[in-house]
């Protein structure tokens, strides 16, 4: 029995020493591997970031866009009602645009080639017989450029290029 006691003990003391040679190593993450993961969070951040500047320049690029139609159907509306030709000043401050967005705007009239920069004090007139000069714009920014057309009977936009860098 002292036999079977001093093995038991002998036994013991191996699986204890194996489980505190189990429990001494380090169960925590390396030094790379947080590194590794760190940078990998990072990258994946500055993309997203990359994204959303992206998106939210394209949005004000639409956004003055919109404002352009916007304020053609308005005048074409106020000509009609008025029953007098009304003039609007062909510049980025005519269309409501803000400093909030810094982009180019340019015309192109009926029989012009090219797009130009709106000359000082050019207009663009809506008549109250519901007609108004054909005109395109295009308005350049940092996402890209978008070039309308406007039917001279509606003052809608009849014609959209979108060009959107990246």
């Amino acid at each position: 029995m002292t036999h079977c006691k001093s093995i038991t003990k002998t036994l013991q003391t191996t699986l204890n020493t194996r489980r505190g040679v189990s429990h001494s190593c380090a169960t925590g993450f390396t030094l790379l591997e947080i590194i590794v993961a760190m940078t990998l969070t990072m990258m994946i951040i500055g993309i997203a970031t990359v994204s959303i500047s992206g998106v939210r320049a394209e949005d004000k690029l639409r956004r003055a866009a919109a404002m352009i139609e916007t304020t053609a159907r308005q005048n074409m509306l106020q000509a009609l009602n008025s029953q007098q030709t009304v003039r609007m000043e062909l510049s980025a401050g005519a269309f409501g645009a803000t400093d909030e967005f810094s982009g180019m705007l340019q015309v192109r009239r009926y029989g012009e080639t090219a797009f130009r920069k709106p000359r000082r004090g050019e207009a663009w007139e809506f008549t109250p017989s519901g007609i108004c000069e054909p005109i395109e714009v295009r308005i350049s920014g940092p996402a890209g450029q978008i070039e309308i057309g406007f039917d001279p009977l509606t003052g809608c936009a009849k014609r959209k290029s979108i060009q959107v860098n990246g």
